[in-house]
């Protein structure tokens, strides 16, 4: 029995040996990956229409919708809206379009408000046929 915890001792040892130090940093440059909270979103045709403010994930920690806060004058007026995350596209090294959404000004204007987190979330997913995703 000793000889057994003695294996699995030098075994656990050889993984630990194996695995990268604790706090090691690896650094990304910022044409490779950026910060998406409160970045401007655009339409198609290149408009800012709104910020994305939060992102919404499944158990698992994948991404499932964005929410855009759109509208409004210094928060008066404005409305949030969740957004399927596949009408969602990145663009990282373009400062002046970093986010564009594939939906058309009568999808935002028609989508229910997202209000309540604890509630399901209203997710505005865009038609095949709409000419923002053509």
């Amino acid at each position: 029995m000793r000889r057994r915890s003695l294996g699995m001792a030098v075994a656990s040892l050889s993984i630990l040996a194996q695995a990268p130090p604790p706090g090691q940093v690896e650094h990304v440059p910022p044409d490779q990956a950026v910060a998406v909270l409160g970045r401007p979103v655009t339409a198609p045709d290149g408009k800012t229409i709104g910020r994305l403010i939060d992102v919404l994930v499944n158990v698992e920690g994948a991404p499932q919708a964005g929410v855009i806060d759109f509208g409004g004058f210094m928060g008066v007026g404005a409305r949030k809206i969740a957004v399927h995350w596949n009408t969602l596209h990145f663009a990282p090294g373009d400062a002046k379009h970093p986010i564009m959404l594939d939906l058309t000004p009568d999808q935002i204007k028609a989508a229910p408000e997202y209000k309540d987190p604890a509630a399901p979330a209203p997710v505005v997913i865009a038609s095949p046929a709409s000419p923002a995703t053509r």
